[in-house]
């Protein structure tokens, strides 16, 4: 009886994380909050629940509640990258830290307090700009904790192009056929910035950008603005 009943919280505990990545995904930050705190009723020491709570804190801005629980999860875990990171950003900004949170086309950044206009980031631009589904992707636990506008990095590679978030935590990579192109561009001495457009559980979308384009390429644009093969679209679930 008592396998019968841990395998049974196991499954609960499953299906409530898989709840909290979706209200994560959705901006959802209350109901995130309540079903992680639902987890921790289950097992207190569950380090994704506690992470997953800090963030959905800094959403909403508790700032000391989520130092509080990032603190917990170094107790349990004193390498674990995510609270590591988070700790050093809130000891940075003296608990002036607020995470990105859209209203009315404008973002907060996640460090600093500083305001994006999100319609300017997205602005499109025959040529130089172009949204792209990423593929290979991170693990939704790791989707969940991107936000729209979020900046992110373009990796070149020897035979690919990879992106990753400011903590270099891998998300996913570029079309075979778009990363060659794009390292083209690159090794000559074109300049390229991407931001998050949109996430789910199985899709990252980018937006990238064009910034600043050598004289070796002064009359080819970056990115094709016909018979693409990439959607320029917001990509369906």
């Amino acid at each position: 009886m008592q396998t019968t009943g841990a395998n049974q919280q196991d499954s609960d505990s499953e299906s409530l994380a898989r709840a909290a990545i979706a209200a994560a995904l959705c901006a959802d930050w209350h109901q995130a909050v309540k079903i992680n705190e639902k987890i921790l009723n289950l097992s207190k020491n569950n380090v994704e629940a506690l992470n997953r709570l800090g963030r959905a804190y800094l959403c909403l801005g508790g700032v000391a509640k989520a130092s509080k629980t990032y603190k917990k999860v170094l107790e349990l875990d004193p390498y674990n990258i995510i609270a590591l990171k988070n700790i050093e950003k809130l000891a940075k900004t003296d608990g002036s830290l607020r995470e990105a949170s859209q209203t009315n086309g404008i973002s907060k950044s996640y460090a600093g307090g500083a305001q994006v206009n999100l319609s300017q980031v997205f602005l499109y631009e025959p040529g130089k700009t172009k949204l792209v589904n990423l593929l290979n992707l991170a693990p939704p636990s790791v989707l969940a904790s991107l936000n729209c506008g979020d900046q992110v990095k373009i990796n070149p590679k020897n035979h690919g192009i990879t992106v990753t978030n400011s903590f270099e935590t891998y998300l996913g990579a570029f079309p075979d056929d778009l990363a060659h192109r794009l390292l083209s561009l690159i090794s000559g001495g074109n300049l390229y910035e991407a931001y998050v457009k949109s996430a789910g559980l199985k899709t990252l979308t980018i937006f990238i950008r064009e910034i600043q384009r050598s004289q070796k390429f002064a009359n080819q644009p970056s990115f094709q603005t016909q018979n693409s093969n990439y959607i320029d679209t917001e990509p369906t679930a």
